[in-house]
């Protein structure tokens, strides 16, 4: 038998002067650096996720102030007043007397909106009747407070425009309607729930749960980058408003308003808070309830581009929900 070719030995790949065994100093550095560097620029990219979130959460949380504008520049018969909340911020308004109200309208504006913006609106229900109460949310116009709950905390500010109604004895006796825009909606819906002076309630393109709406709404805040950082800056905006989201539903809070009518507005058009969030509200609502959705410019749009038609249905809606009669559908 033939014995086998023995094994040929591998040559040596190595280069001269490189011996095996081991590494040579600086073998992986590239490989170090590069880990290094990624590392850096993680880092880097969190802090900035980070810092980006914080800083839009600040910013949606802290509306913008106006300067006070003297009210003989608008309307010698507007009323300049001011009032105090429960948690002791002071918040500035206007009163738009009627010489023989049948009803007085609190009427609240919407997130980064101010009480200047429906004024005209205002004095539209005020010629058909009603005295009317404007007022600023807390973080917004001239009215004290640092930052928004966008409704949550609001609602308070409407109980205390109620209790300062009832201080001024010849609006004492009247019935009280309130009739809100987007967050003022939302925060009408919770007042009318805990509050039993409030005889109706109009809510113009609430939100139906904050924490369902607010990652769209960031989204047509912020365009694409808003994706990954909406659980960021919903989280910070918790942080500042000391307020968790989660708890911010007008949905869960509206059947408590009956048997006091509710009347329900939408755009059909709205894209930041969809009108899913009329529908379900107003299935949630009891009786008494109408809906009123139609197409506009957008969110929280009728008021001012359907302006007639919008003061000729909150007044039907209000004459007959603080009369004798319960409303029909609008």
């Amino acid at each position: 038998m033939v014995a086998p070719p023995m094994a040929q030995p591998l040559p040596d790949l190595l280069p001269p002067g490189r011996s095996r065994g081991r590494a040579p100093r600086g073998e992986f550095g590239g490989v170090r650096r590069t880990l290094r560097r990624a590392g850096w620029l993680s880092g880097s990219l969190a802090l900035l996720t980070l810092g980006g979130s914080a800083t839009l959460a600040h910013l949606v949380t802290r509306p913008r102030h106006l300067r006070a504008i003297r009210t003989r520049e608008i309307d010698s018969s507007i009323e300049e007043i001011t009032f105090a909340t429960e948690d002791n911020l002071t918040l500035g308004g206007w009163y738009l007397r009627h010489e023989a109200p049948r009803d007085l309208l609190i009427v609240c504006h919407g997130y980064a909106m101010s009480r200047h913006e429906l004024l005209d609106l205002a004095r539209e229900l005020r010629e058909r009747g009603h005295a009317v109460l404007l007022f600023d949310f807390r973080g917004h116009g001239t009215s004290g407070g640092r930052r928004s709950t966008i409704g949550y905390r609001e609602a308070g500010d409407i109980i205390a425009a109620l209790d300062y109604i009832q201080g001024r004895p010849e609006l004492a006796g009247l019935p009280v309607g309130v009739a809100g825009i987007s967050m003022g909606g939302a925060a009408s819906l919770l007042a009318a729930a805990r509050e039993p002076r409030i005889a109706a309630v109009a809510a113009d393109s609430s939100f139906a749960a904050l924490a369902e709406t607010a990652a769209g709404s960031l989204r047509e805040l912020c365009h694409a980058a808003a994706v990954p950082l909406s659980p960021l800056i919903i989280r910070f905006g918790e942080l500042l408003t000391r307020v968790r989201i989660g708890i911010n539903r007008p949905i869960d809070a509206i059947a408590a308003i009956a048997p006091r009518p509710v009347l329900i507005i939408h755009d059909s058009e709205d894209t930041f808070v969809p009108v899913r969030n009329a529908f379900a509200l107003h299935d949630a609502a009891g009786e008494p309830k109408a809906l009123w959705v139609r197409p506009g410019r957008g969110h929280a749009s009728l008021w001012a581009c359907c302006a007639a038609e919008y003061v000729e249905r909150l007044d039907r809606f209000f004459t007959q929900a603080l009369g004798v009669t319960v409303p029909s559908a609008v």
